[in-house]
């Protein structure tokens, strides 16, 4: 009896360690997790419905000019050498004025009558000596004139000057024959274009600054004494890649665009940076000639890219 008991005991032994094992085996196999699919932190990709709902815009890298520019404050005025003074030879007295400000003239017009001692009977006429408009009038009728007194002052307003103050440590890249691009407050979204056509002699004493003269062509709505901002094309850099600022992202390492590789499929791409000009940049690595990148809605791709970053250390 005592021997039973004993193989007993020993056969329930052997059954728990039995069945200890096998539960330890299937916890074990429960506890292990399967394996996750590693994110890709370079790629973003929107379903079709996403793409309806978000404001992407792409643009496509291409060869380009970029111009290197240097800034200087200038103001509008006549053209010196198409403007002229309209005088009386002889002492006298105004009897008549036929023309007045804005008036526009033509060479031989009379535009005054002088009544002259000198002259017995017959009037002076003072006559337009080129075309333009009137800029100033200096007399009234009555009034006497001698010879050193402009009874008007004429000029072409198609033809006009900015005078540019360049800075001192400027002078150096500025050049007669240079394209210069200004704009004017009463025209803010509209630049105007000229070319440098004289620089002047002497830097002022207390600004610092050379005058560059530059002419312009006028269709009527640029008036003398107008404030211009410009900007003098000193370098032209050609056939380099370029593509809009708007595309560019900030990232803890430098600046990111993002490649439209089709199917709602986007790639994060590092970018080397060389000159910026108007909104342009030009592309020295990590985008080839041909390709689409997002100019507008960047930032939502970045958001994207962010979110799945973080998700993924959760």
């Amino acid at each position: 009896m005592k021997s039973s008991v004993t193989k007993y005991r020993l056969l329930v032994t052997v059954v728990a360690a039995l069945a200890l094992a096998a539960c330890t085996k299937q916890e074990g196999e429960a506890g292990k997790a399967e394996p996750t699919e590693k994110h890709d932190d370079k790629t973003v990709t929107l379903t079709k419905e996403q793409l309806q709902h978000v404001a992407l815009k792409t643009e496509v890298a291409a060869l380009g000019d970029l111009d290197l520019t240097l800034k200087a404050a200038g103001r509008i005025s006549e053209n010196m050498n198409r403007t002229a003074k309209v005088a009386s030879t002889l002492e006298g007295r105004i009897s008549k004025l036929n023309a007045d400000i804005n008036d526009p003239v033509k060479t031989g017009d009379v535009l005054a009558l002088v009544q002259s001692p000198e002259l017995i009977g017959k009037p002076l006429e003072l006559k337009a000596p080129i075309d333009g408009v009137v800029i100033e009038r200096n007399q009234a009728v009555g009034e006497l004139v001698d010879k050193a007194s402009a009874v008007y002052v004429i000029s072409d307003p198609t033809d006009l000057w900015v005078l540019a103050e360049v800075k001192e440590r400027d002078l150096a890249a500025l050049k007669v024959g240079q394209d210069a691009n200004f704009t004017v407050l009463a025209y803010p979204d509209e630049t105007f274009h000229g070319k440098v056509v004289r620089i002047g002699h002497k830097v002022e004493d207390q600004a610092r600054t050379v005058e560059a003269r530059i002419e312009v062509s006028n269709d009527g709505r640029l008036k003398p004494g107008m404030f211009a901002d410009v900007e003098i094309v000193t370098t032209v850099t050609k056939d380099v890649l370029v593509i809009s600022d708007q595309a560019l992202q900030s990232v803890e390492d430098g600046q990111v665009v993002f490649v439209d590789l089709g199917d709602g499929k986007f790639e994060k791409r590092a970018v080397k940076l060389g000159r910026e000009q108007h909104g342009r940049v030009q592309v020295l690595e990590g985008v080839q000639a041909g390709e689409k990148v997002v100019s507008t809605g960047s930032f939502i791709l970045k958001s994207e890219l962010l979110k799945a970053s973080l998700a993924d250390e959760d």
